[in-house]
Parts: structure tokens; sequence; C-alpha cells
């Protein structure tokens, strides 16, 4: 039956649904934004009418402060919220915010609010039968236990989390990746090593389904635990590396990750410097530390920066900034550590376990009381149905049934076949692809590197020479790095059998980052709409569009003397992806240039995705080259790129 809307209730549904983008568009951007969020926030305020919009507008409130400070705002909103979403009976974002309300005590080390938070937070996933979520608060379960030197615990809840995050039917990887690193980091602070370098280095396992760049902080912890196997070099090695992930990683202002991860690279390479009796180095190094640490808001990295600088104040004879040194850090301790924080962290977990506990025999005795009302049920209707049926068409129904059973499985025996097939198929392709990139790292990679380092070593033997060859060896030089690093995105894309407008934007940063550096008078700029950071994209869309934007701004760089570049992405330009790179450079007359500057390759590129290639230019005017792609062409429908992550 056909329901037909009255023209007046149609602009009411309309005038909704705009509405409620606005205001969701509005408070992303007062999150996202880093001077400006007050301002869209009291935009945002305007538009609520609803209890729902109120809820919302408090939680985004919540999300702020939690990942930007302070942390008694983020406190405050976070419980208002909670009972805003209560009253709505929203599970999902109820989850949400008891997981932002632990990350808010844990910085202030009130780990026995953050457990309490987390514990509810598992409650309610239970309740949900969400298993995804048990595993999150599983983790961060461990990580507070860890913070409150309760390792045994901390293990207990991280291997619950490994367990939980991995049997998921579509495996959160980096979130399983997080709940090894939470057992390790455990095991090392309770000094058992062998088994913490153990889960360290499981993590490694994932490699070929995550980014080097996202496990920057096994690295750190791998140091750290050969810096208290005394094997300072070998540590040193790795924390150097995890600090040049994290720079690889910085999105810019206010990005707490990045601050709270330095904060413990810098830390830990301090103690491994005054280790070495490398003393100057070592200043330097808690330096950075003191800056992340105060950045990243957390309790936890103050109080391991004042420990670390009490031993090495100690260790160079200053007794007296050891002595100041060590006061801090036995406050800090004193404030988090005390009996009746430990009893009353013992009693919450008591009560989840409780709980849990009465809930599965109420849930028993309900099944059983089920059980018998489904087998009286059963018998009266067996009984009613020998009154009134006959044996022919008992017999008939019978036979009937169980044809339609046996069709019933011969069609999910074929539908079954079919998904091995494709699973197979899918395999086979996704080996072929590893082998390749594999063969392209360990060989022409391989080739390139001793390439560079023979030029290098060249150029370091003969450069007080000033042979007129020496510029020659630069090129070269300067070639292969280049094609090194052409390489390593060929083997980025070969891995990828999907991408997102996000990972293209992480890739294009890391080159337009390469090119400032080469010229720093250079100023470009990036925006891509928000909607479009998840959309999946195919890898061939993905590399086309990359090499495409990587080529327009090498022409204005190199050929068009440009001082300022600007891309962008946008959504629903008329149906289409829209892509642009503009530059101020010299221009020049399209009539007289038709294939040069890699135009050619450019265009070929965009009309291989299916999508339409223009170019304006003007001489002294500068350039600009549009991109038009097809959704349908270049997107992946129903595919999630980035799953939830949660701890640290």
């Amino acid at each position: 039956m056909i329901i037909r809307v009255p023209a007046i209730a149609f602009f009411v549904i309309l005038y909704q649904v705009a509405f409620a983008q606005n205001l969701g568009q509005l408070l992303r951007k007062a999150y996202h934004s880093t001077d400006s969020a007050n301002y869209y926030f009291g935009e945002a305020e305007k538009l609520v009418k609803t209890k729902a919009d109120e809820a919302e507008f408090i939680f985004f409130k919540s999300v702020r402060a939690t990942d930007f400070g302070p942390n008694d705002s983020a406190v405050f909103y976070g419980l208002m919220a909670e009972e805003k979403f209560k009253l709505l009976d929203d599970s999902a974002k109820l989850m949400f915010v008891y997981n932002n309300l632990a990350k808010s005590y844990q910085k202030q080390g009130l780990y026995e609010n953050a457990i309490s938070a987390l514990f509810n937070g598992l409650i309610l996933a239970e309740s949900q039968n969400d298993d995804a979520w048990m595993g999150y608060f599983y983790q961060n379960i461990s990580l507070n236990y860890h913070d409150f030197e309760d390792y045994e615990k901390g293990i207990k809840y991280g291997k619950l989390a490994f367990e939980k995050l991995s049997n998921l039917t579509k495996p959160d990887v980096y979130s399983t990746v997080l709940a090894l690193n939470a057992v390790a980091i455990n095991f090392d602070d309770w000094e058992k090593p062998d088994s913490a370098l153990f889960y360290h280095f499981k993590v490694f396992g994932y490699k070929d389904q995550i980014d080097t760049l996202s496990i920057g902080f096994t690295y750190n912890n791998i140091g750290n635990t050969l810096l208290k196997q005394k094997k300072f070099k070998e540590a040193k090695s790795w924390i150097k590396r995890a600090i040049q992930i994290a720079k690889a990683n910085f999105s810019g202002v206010n990005d707490i990750s990045y601050y709270y991860g330095n904060a413990t690279n810098y830390t830990n390479l301090a103690a491994v410097c005054y280790e070495l009796g490398d003393f100057r180095q070592a200043e330097s190094a808690f330096d950075s530390a003191f800056f992340y640490v105060t950045k990243s808001n957390s309790i936890e990295k103050l109080r391991d920066y004042n420990y670390h600088q009490y031993l090495f104040n100690k260790k160079r004879g200053d007794f007296r900034r050891a002595l100041d040194f060590q006061e801090e850090y036995y406050k800090i301790r004193d404030r988090i550590f005390d009996d009746e924080r430990a009893k009353t962290m013992a009693e919450l977990e008591t009560k989840y376990q409780t709980e849990k506990r009465e809930k599965e025999l109420a849930e028993s005795r309900a099944n059983l009381l089920e059980i018998k009302t489904r087998e009286k049920q059963k018998s009266v209707w067996l009984l009613f149905t020998t009154l009134l049926a006959v044996a022919s068409v008992v017999f008939t129904y019978l036979i009937f049934r169980q044809q339609k059973l046996k069709l019933a499985q011969q069609k999910q025996q074929f539908q079954l076949k079919e998904e091995i097939s494709r699973i197979e198929t899918r395999n086979k392709l996704q080996e072929q692809r590893l082998s390749i990139s594999r063969d392209l790292h360990d060989n022409i990679g391989s080739q390139l590197t001793f390439i560079i380092s023979s030029v290098n070593n060249l150029k370091y033997r003969y450069q007080a020479e000033n042979q007129p060859w020496l510029g020659h060896l630069n090129r070269i030089g300067d070639f292969a790095s280049e094609t090194m690093t052409e390489l390593r995105d060929t083997i980025w894309a070969i891995n990828s059998d999907q991408l997102n407008f996000d990972d293209l934007r992480v890739r294009i940063f890391n080159f337009i980052e390469k090119a400032r550096d080469t010229n720093p008078g250079l100023t470009i700029s990036f925006n891509i709409d928000e909607s479009l950071k998840n959309t999946v994209i195919t890898a061939t869309a993905g590399v086309n569009i990359y090499r495409t934007i990587q080529e327009a701004v090498n022409n204005a760089i190199k050929h068009a003397g440009a001082k300022t570049i600007a891309i962008s992405i946008q959504n629903n330009y008329n149906g289409f992806h829209r892509i642009t790179i503009t530059d101020d450079g010299k221009g020049f007359d399209t009539s007289q240039v038709l294939h040069g500057n890699g135009l050619h390759n450019m265009a070929a590129r965009t009309e291989e995705i299916g999508g339409k290639f223009s170019l304006e230019s003007e001489v002294s005017k500068g350039t600009c080259i549009t991109l038009l792609l097809q959704p349908d062409k270049i997107t992946i429908k129903n595919k999630t790129h980035d799953p939830i992550g949660a701890g640290r």
C-alpha cells in the first residue's frame, strides 16, 4: 500500500533533515577547529531544538575537551552527556561517553574513576552483545591497571581484549595490535622483559595488514624494555625510529596522540643518553620531553619524566636537583597511589564480577523457564493437532517440508561454494601482490640503496677536489632518491586493494612536506571535504589521483616558479568528485603547449579511471588543473576502510 504524504508534511521532513545535517556539520567543525571552536559551538547551539540535539551538542563538547583539554571540562560535559543519553536510551553513544570519561580520568591519574567508567561501558557492551566494544573496554581497563601498577590484572584484561578483538567476524587489526601492546607493557613494568618482548614482536606479525607508521609506539616500547636490560645502544636505535615515525605521523597543531607518544619517546631517549654518559644530549632530550609532557596533559607521563630526571641528576652528581625531582615524583605517586584508592579499584572489579555472575544466573533461570513454557506449549499444540489433523494431511505436509528443506540446503551449499571460490581467488591475487611488492622492495630497493650509498661515498671522498663531475654525482644521487620514493609509493599501492581519500591525504602531505623542504618560500594548502575522508576507492584510482596531483605540483614548482599552490578535493560537484590544483606561477599559452610538462600523462591517468581532465592557464596569472571523477567508477560501495580504534 502506498502512503501519500501531504505537501506540508513533506516540506517539514525536508527541513528537519537539512537542520540535522547543518547541526552535525557545525559540531564537526567545532571539534576539528584549532582556534574557532567556540564560534562553531556557539552557532551550533542556536540550532539545538530537541533533547536529542542537546545530547549531541553536549557530547561533542565532551569529545573536544577529552582530546584537547581541559580535563575538568571533559569530565563535566562527559557526565552531562551520560545523563542525557541515558534518558534517550542511546546505548551506542553511551559507550563512547564512558570510553571518553575514562580517558579524561586516566590523564588526571584518577584511575578508580576511569575503571568505574570502563566497567559501566563493559556492562553495557555485554548487554548489547557487542564484542568489538567489549574488546576496547578490556584493553583500556588493562592500560589503567598498568598505570596504577597492578600489572597482573593489566595482563589479564589485555589478554581478554586480544582474544575478543582477534576473533571478531571482521577483525579490527589495529585494535588487536593495541591489545598486544597493553599486555606487553604490563609485562615490561612487571620486570618480565622476555614476555614483554614476545608480545611486542608479535605485533610485527600483522605488518602486512597495517602501515608501519601506525605502530611507532611498538618501536619505543621495545627500546624501553631493552633499556631496562641495559642494552643501551640497541635501545637507542629503536627509540630513535619511534621518534622518526611520530614525526612522519604528525598531523598539525593539537595532535594529542603525537604529544603523548613523544612524551614517552624523548623521556626514554634521555634515559638512554645519560646511561651512556652523554649528559649534554640527555639534557636536550629532557627539554623536548618536558614540552611534550606538558602538551599531553598526562599525569602518568609527568610522573615518568620526574623519575628519570631524578636518576639523571643523581648520576651526574647534582644531588640538589635530584632531590627536587625525587620529591615531585613522590608527590605524584602519593597522589595516585593510596590504600583507599586501591581498595576502591578492587571493590569495583568485585562488584562487576558479582553483577556479571548474578546476570548470568538470572539469564539461566529465564532460559530454563522459557524452555519449560515452550515444552508445555508444544505438548498442547501436538495434542490439538492430533485431534484435528488427519493422517493424510500430516503426511503430505511432512513430505513437502522435507523437500523444501532439501532445496534450501542445496541452495546454501551452492552459495557457500561460490563464496569459497571468491575468497580463494582474492587470496591468490593478494599473495601475488605481496610477492611482487617484496620483489620490488628486496631487489630493486636494495639496488637503489646501494647506488645512493655509493654516490654519497664518492661525493664525500672527492668533494675537496672540486671535480666538475661532482655535479653529475649530485644529479645521479637525487634521481636515485626520487626513484626510491616512487618505488615506495608503488609498493604502497600494490599492497592496498582499497584506499580512501584520507590515505591519499596522508601520502600527499608527505610529498608536500618534501616539496616545502626543498623550496622554503613555497606555500601549499590542501583541503578535502569531511564527507569524503573515509570514502573507499580502488587502488588504481588512488594511485592515478596521487600521481596526477604529484605531477601537477612538480610542474608548478619546477616550470612555473609558483610560490603558492592550493589543492582541493570536493564532494558532489554536479554529481562528480572534483579535484583542483591551482598555482600562482608564470602560466603559459595553452594553444602553444599541447603535450609538454607531463600534461599528456596526467590526462591519460585521469581518463584511465573514467574521469575528465581539463587545464586553464594564462601567462603571468597561473594555472588551474581540474579532475572530474565519477564516484561509481572509483569508489567501492558498502566498505569501511578505517576501523574504530580505542586505547593508546
